[in-house]
């Protein structure tokens, strides 16, 4: 789909019109002589969109039979015409019309779907595993601890965190203390061998360091853990993977590329040099390797394209693991050709089988505001892998990220719980320090500060989560623990967090509340009213897209527009790859506590 273009836009705006209307006869003639079919409206709206709202059974039909549009394509809100089909009012007959043929084309009713992305906020660079009826799932965590969130599912649609790679504060403070905002762990793998898991990552570290990209490896009985202390190996590289052949034998892939090295069987020990099995398809920025063997063949999986629009799965297939490698004829098997589709950047994936011998592929994508602005960072997609007469794997069909698609199982046949939910979805930068930081049973959260601001990579008073979507409400009660003398001499409150160069506080001293944002080693813009803290108070903030309000005890004080800074691209230094989160933080030496009052 593209945005109509002064050109276009007489024909674009005539179309959407008649099919609002109903009006059969003027669509069809709009699209035999001035209408394009893949033009929409500045929110992404196409003409199956209208002419679902206008309730007209056969413009519907046309649209999808005649001129091939998708029920299942999203406008930049993520409504499909699906969507709109069911906002419809219930017992009007064209309605039931066009929801039973939706549900006929597609093969799946509104209940019977799942929607991507799967996992929401910062999920990137996922990498599963199948053990039994059960899959796991890692992602990146970058400088934040508990470091590589460990996800569980039985259905592939909802996930729940149930572990941590590394636990560890004091390994995680000698590893992570001083790395700036967006190092740390990157692109992890899981695997499963000889009855316990193996998680691997790239721990990046700062461009000063003696290895900048290094490679841990560690493992555990329990896919929850614990798991042992971390082996590091001082190879170049980034996006490890571990694969086992049949023999036994395994091995560690690294980009870039695809170059491929053997390993003990405990992962502790690297036996050989990098070889290169496979450079790509495009050659720009080929990484994230992953092999997978079937039907005789490896097929080795990899991310091309850079980071940003244009990323893409690639794949090529040998019958020996050292190549040499033939590209697959269908590549890229995964990208977004459509510039201004919700869902972007789709590219780093693997490839994991269900019990009863279906493929499904976990990648990553973004979804950007305006276009533009990626608030939540990179999230987790699912789609299916289908195998092509001559035996290559193609993902939802050639077509790009779904939006929309049947369920992988019946909602009767599993049970998951749903988003990551308690002390577990909770993380600090670098690591938590337990004499200032405690998480209680009773949902309270207690932080003492350590007299640091939030821009100081030594600052260890501030807790955070994943933002969950671009509109959204949360909420804090906060209460000072009264220290012996009596006096506040903080500032405390909530936190909108990217890393240690761009936030926002909302907080309260004791005197006045404010609202502050934080860029590139100054306050930009400053909010604040006279009030002097009681010692407990009630903080809102709801989000709509990039509006921010603020509300001090149910009261709306300040409405920000534009808050690009909690952004990737909202400042240009250093590496931009994490995402928004919301969270409570403490300046100064007070011991306060918190609970969280709901997220919308």
């Amino acid at each position: 789909m593209i945005l109509y273009t002064s050109k276009t836009e007489a024909a674009a705006k005539k179309a959407f019109q008649a099919a609002l209307a109903g009006d059969f006869d003027a669509v069809k003639k709009l699209i035999d002589h001035s209408f394009n079919t893949e033009d929409c409206d500045p929110e992404g709206n196409s003409l199956l969109h209208y002419a679902v709202r206008g309730a007209n059974p056969q413009i519907v039909r046309y649209l999808v039979d005649a001129c091939g549009m998708s029920p299942i394509w999203a406008n930049t809100h993520m409504v499909t015409p699906y969507d709109e089909a069911e906002k419809l009012p219930g017992e009007d007959a064209a309605a039931c019309e066009i929801r039973e043929y939706f549900r006929s084309v597609c093969g799946f009713g509104p209940e019977e779907c799942y929607r991507n992305p799967v996992c929401r906020g910062m999920h990137a660079d996922p990498s599963i595993v199948r053990v039994g009826e059960d899959y796991y799932m890692v992602n990146s965590s970058f400088v934040y601890f508990p470091c590589i969130p460990i996800s569980h599912s039985r259905d592939l649609v909802h996930w729940e965190v149930i572990g941590h790679a590394v636990t560890d504060r004091e390994w995680a403070k000698e590893h992570l203390g001083g790395l700036e905002g967006g190092r740390g762990f990157w692109a992890p793998d899981i695997s499963y061998y000889n009855g316990r898991f193996y998680i691997c990552a790239t721990l990046r570290n700062n461009d000063d360091a003696p290895y900048i990209q290094t490679q841990m490896v560690t493992s555990a009985e329990r896919p929850e853990g614990p798991y042992d202390t971390p082996v590091i190996h001082n190879v170049l590289g980034i996006d490890p993977s571990i694969f086992t052949d049949d023999d036994g034998k395994r091995y560690m892939l690294l980009n870039r590329g695809a170059r491929i090295m053997e390993i003990s069987p405990d992962g502790k020990e690297i036996l050989s040099e990098p070889s290169l099995i496979w450079y790509g398809h495009s050659g720009h920025a080929p990484e994230g390797p992953h092999l997978l063997k079937k039907d005789g063949y490896y097929y080795c999986f990899l991310a091309e394209g850079g980071t940003g629009k244009g990323h893409m799965i690639t794949v090529a297939r040998s019958k020996n693991l050292m190549g040499p490698y033939e590209d697959c004829p269908y590549n890229p098997i995964m990208t977004q050709r459509d510039e201004i589709a919700s869902i972007q950047c789709c590219g780093h994936g693997k490839p994991v089988q269900t019990p009863d011998g279906r493929w499904f592929i976990v990648y990553l994508c973004s979804r950007f505001l305006e276009g533009q602005w990626g608030m939540l960072g990179r999230e987790t997609c699912l789609d299916e892998i289908t195998w092509t007469p001559d035996g290559w794997p193609m993902i939802n069909k050639g077509k790009g990220p779904s939006y929309m698609a049947a369920l992988p199982f019946k909602p009767e046949d599993t049970k998951t719980a749903g988003r990551t939910a308690g002390e577990k979805g909770w993380m600090s930068p670098r690591t938590i320090d337990p004499e200032r930081i405690s998480l209680n049973k009773d949902g309270w959260i207690c932080i003492r500060g350590d007299g640091l601001d939030l821009c100081s990579r030594d600052c260890r008073s501030l807790l955070v989560r994943c933002q969950p979507d671009f509109d959204f409400t949360v909420s804090f009660q906060m209460e000072w623990l009264k220290d012996s003398d009596g006096e506040f001499r903080s500032d405390a409150g909530m936190v909108l967090y990217y890393d240690e160069n761009t936030y926002v506080k909302f907080g309260v001293t004791k005197d006045q509340v404010f609202a502050a944002e934080y860029v590139d080693d100054k306050y930009v813009r400053q909010e604040s009213l006279p009030e002097k803290f009681s010692g407990q108070c009630l903080f809102t903030v709801k989000t709509s897209g990039l509006k921010r309000e603020f509300y001090y005890n149910n009261k709306l004080l300040w409405t920000w527009d534009r808050v690009t800074s909690i952004c990737s691209e909202g400042l240009v230094k250093g590496k931009r790859f994490t995402g928004a989160m919301y969270g409570v933080y403490v300046n100064g030496s007070n011991l306060l506590r918190w609970r969280q009052h709901g997220e919308i």
